[in-house]
């Protein structure tokens, strides 16, 4: 059976740009960087998932994992990528052949929460790999705990102003945030003015673009570890 970890050991530095370059010796690169390519795509805040032709999984880190968990439309079972809808199955096997072929292609996965972006992007030939793309799963407009964690340590900002960021990041309208607070609209506003002068953040829509520019960084907290062929290797 094919392992994620074996086709990174699999692969040379190009001459033109070396891979290892970090690393003192070709050969601690080699037994070091599998398992560091790995845990690195178990730190980025998007799912990604590598799938056969097929549509079995090759690998799934944690986001991906989390995102497509038994009571998503989209859902990994086992090793194999499932979807409810006909629709989204025939737009997935149409995706996979043109990753087959080297194209790339967005597919929408339809969703209770909201639909769902996905990006499918082929990964060439590989006479040692099954899989054929790689699936970049959108993030259903929601901000990462820990992204909004860092934001307001970042800012000084309080926990009700927060709150508030995290608001504004779902869409909500100050007086939408106040009536899910139950306080008064003039205390959101005056919030929404404390962040926007500790952020110097020009309007809402900045401070929203603000948290969207924050780097990718997924929490770990109640998420399993990346999975190769439906086992664990984190």
């Amino acid at each position: 059976m094919f392992s994620a970890v074996a086709e990174v050991q699999s692969l040379r530095p190009p001459a033109r740009a070396p891979l290892y370059t970090a690393f003192a010796n070709a050969q601690t690169a080699r037994t070091t960087a599998p398992s560091m390519l790995l845990a690195v795509l178990d730190e980025v805040n998007h799912g990604l998932v590598l799938l056969t032709e097929d549509a079995d999984v090759v690998f799934a880190n944690r986001v991906a994992r989390r995102d497509c968990s038994a009571d998503r439309p989209m859902h990994i079972d086992g090793q194999r990528l499932r979807l409810a809808r006909s629709a989204d199955r025939d737009a997935l096997v149409r995706a996979l052949t043109a990753a087959r072929m080297g194209r790339r292609t967005m597919m929408t996965i339809a969703s209770p929460d909201g639909d769902m972006p996905v990006g499918v992007v082929p990964l060439g030939d590989n006479a040692t790999s099954d899989a054929v793309a790689l699936l970049i799963l959108g993030r259903h407009g929601r901000s990462e705990p820990l992204t909004l964690q860092f934001f307001a340590q970042t800012h000084h900002l309080t926990s009700a102003e927060r709150s508030v960021v995290s608001a504004l990041c779902e869409g909500l309208r100050p007086t939408q945030i106040a009536a899910r607070s139950g306080v008064a609209i003039s205390t959101v506003r005056t919030q929404i003015s404390s962040i926007r002068q500790k952020t110097q953040a020009k309007s809402i829509g900045h401070i929203v673009r603000m948290i969207e520019a924050m780097p990718p960084i997924a929490s770990a907290q109640g998420v399993p570890g990346g999975t190769e062929m439906g086992r664990f290797v984190a």
